[in-house]
């Protein structure tokens, strides 16, 4: 996996998307988001983009965990804070399908050691190990202060740093029981003296009664956990809100609504909400999605989610747009102006594409340039193309997209149908999730498309070449620490691509982007490059054996390292075992 002079240069270019993060954030990585919320860092000291756990390079450190989880790590100095599922007794050999207790760590950032612990009980129930998140998901956020732990199943805790509780705020959230699958890909948010939480209303709201189901930001004051406002507009669970500033500068937070299951809050699309002093929770604009599956207008604007609109992404932005994606009639890329929410662009992700593919007979990548998808087989031999009654359908995998400089960079989800089914763009035939197990990305400027690739797996042995596994599904273990299976199904087994997981989101590190997939592969590739070709892909790293790794988080930076972490372990990467 090499790379060119031309790609070396494109890495120390300046982010114009991006301000700059300030020195005392930019040693820190404070909450899922990075320190300003946008999921990246620049002009910081390199990150390692080699590594692996298999042949013990560039780790300086790993720690057991006692249990699974799926939360990112904040970093705030020498401290790293995360959560796990709550551990099942060690007297016990079986395991539990289902929870709603977590725990939440705090480990010393140059050893691993862990420092204190604490419980967080929720009140609603989660499969363990779901691929499509549980109650562990939640990133911690620390504001040098003190630390908010967050329980999905409806638990949120402020803590000191050395773990004493300040307070606890506890909430029952929609669940199975009142018909909503357990989804739950909110991250906690800061905001100056509250910080954000996404809950059912209060049961005295006069709104309750009328919108059961419905979730909505909500500021709790970080000094003793009550409410100080709610937004105007509601938020799916599915979704991953985003902060940010407008053009003139206001602090507000982009977020979304629809998706599959039935979730009710509409209208369907997008909500810009101020975070301003004075104007917080106000809706700054609303962007109504108003086409059904065959791209004609609706009776009623907002009114129709999954599978055409979906807002189960991040919901990234920045000064001069929005950035969406409509999956019917034809799968395309949204851009929204930033500051008035009117739709600018809607590109096709289909047509007049850049597609380089591997071909494992010459192994090497064939470029199809300018091409329809709809035309093209894909040459994976799962994806079962032979039969005549299958296109392919792009989809962007969920909750694994970032925008860097002027790309919108996404995961292709891979093989499944369940976002075909037959529409105008298509007719008689079924769309397969593809292209097979590619990176994309779109220009939001120019909007050129192009797909690259990935190998899905890489045998790594000590003293061996490496072997990549390119067009077939892989399996994995979902076995804790103390070797006991705790996965509630089967589907957490897969490699996500054809289910497809809910990956954690991608981050940036000086425009170099990294991708992390359920077998703890994570795939580092030049953001900056101008062509997305064999020479953007830097390396693909592992967090251990693909067939016996596990990992459905996002992973931070801080002061030239990387922390990641399994189900089993947390990992620090660094370029040495040297403090840096």
């Amino acid at each position: 996996m090499g790379h060119t002079s031309c790609a070396i240069a494109a890495l120390v270019l300046v982010l114009v998307a991006c301000s700059a993060v300030p020195p005392r954030l930019a040693s820190n990585w404070p909450a899922a988001g990075g320190p300003d919320g946008s999921w990246q860092v620049r002009d910081v000291p390199a990150a390692p983009t080699h590594w692996s756990v298999v042949r013990n390079e560039n780790i300086v450190w790993r720690t057991p965990l006692p249990e699974g989880g799926q939360s990112g790590i904040a970093v705030w100095g020498d401290k790293l804070f995360l959560t796990t599922l709550k551990a099942w007794p060690e007297t016990r050999t079986d395991a539990p399908k289902f929870g709603h207790e977590v725990t939440g760590y705090c480990l010393d950032a140059q050893t691993g050691t862990v420092l204190w612990s604490v419980e967080l009980a929720g009140s609603v129930d989660c499969p363990y190990l779901y691929a499509y998140s549980d109650a562990s998901s939640p990133t911690p956020l620390c504001d040098g202060r003190h630390v908010f732990f967050y329980n999905a199943s409806g638990a949120m805790g402020c803590y000191d740093l050395a773990g004493r509780r300040v307070w606890e705020r506890q909430w029952r959230p929609w669940s199975p029981d009142d018909g909503y699958p357990f989804n739950k890909q909110f991250e906690p948010i800061d905001v100056g003296d509250c910080v954000l939480s996404l809950e059912p209303l209060d049961a005295d709201d006069p709104r309750a009664a009328s919108q059961r189901g419905w979730n909505y930001l909500r500021a709790l004051d970080k000094a003793t956990g009550a409410t100080r406002w709610i937004a105007d507009d509601a938020t799916t669970t599915y979704n991953t809100p985003v902060l940010g500033h407008t053009k003139g500068g206001e602090p507000a937070v982009m977020h979304g609504r629809g998706g599959w299951h039935g979730v009710p809050e509409t209208p369907v699309g997008l909500s810009l909400t101020s975070l301003a002093p004075g104007h917080e929770g106000r809706t700054l604009w609303r962007y109504v999605a108003d086409t059904d599956g065959n791209g004609k207008a609706l009776t009623v604007s907002g009114s129709l989610g999954a599978p055409t609109w979906q807002a189960l992404y991040v919901q990234h932005w920045d000064r001069e747009g929005a950035y969406w994606f409509q999956h019917n009639p034809i799968e395309s890329h949204l851009v929204l102006d930033a500051t008035t929410g009117e739709l600018l662009r809607r590109q096709s992700l289909v047509e007049h594409v850049d597609w380089r593919r591997f071909d494992t007979a010459t192994q090497r990548y064939v470029l199809h340039a300018d091409c329809n998808l709809r035309e093209l087989p894909d040459p994976a031999p799962r994806l079962h193309f032979d039969d005549g009654k299958n296109v392919l359908f792009v989809h962007p995998a969920w909750h694994c997209n970032l925008v860097v400089g002027d790309w919108h960079w996404f995961l292709c989800s891979t093989a499944h149908d369940r976002n075909g089914g037959e529409n105008a763009s298509r007719p008689g035939r079924r769309g397969i999730a593809g292209p097979s197990h590619c990176v994309g990305r779109v220009n939001v400027r120019t909007g050129k498309v192009e797909y690259l690739e990935l190998p899905v797996a890489v045998e790594r042995v000590v003293g061996k070449p490496d072997q990549f596994v390119y067009g077939v599904a892989r399996r994995t273990k979902t076995t804790n620490s103390r070797g006991i299976d705790t996965a509630q199904e089967d589907r957490s087994r897969t490699d996500g691509w054809e289910i497809p997981a809910f990956w954690g989101s991608p981050i940036a590190v000086n425009g170099v982007v990294y991708f992390t997939t359920t077998l703890g592969l994570t795939y580092a590739l030049n953001g900056l490059v101008p062509v997305l070709d064999e020479a953007a892909l830097l390396a693909v790293n592992d967090l251990g054996a693909c067939d016996d790794t596990w990992s459905l988080n996002s992973m931070s930076y801080a002061n030239g390292r990387l922390f990641h972490r399994t189900l089993r372990e947390v990992v620090c990467i660094g370029a040495s075992r040297e403090t840096p």
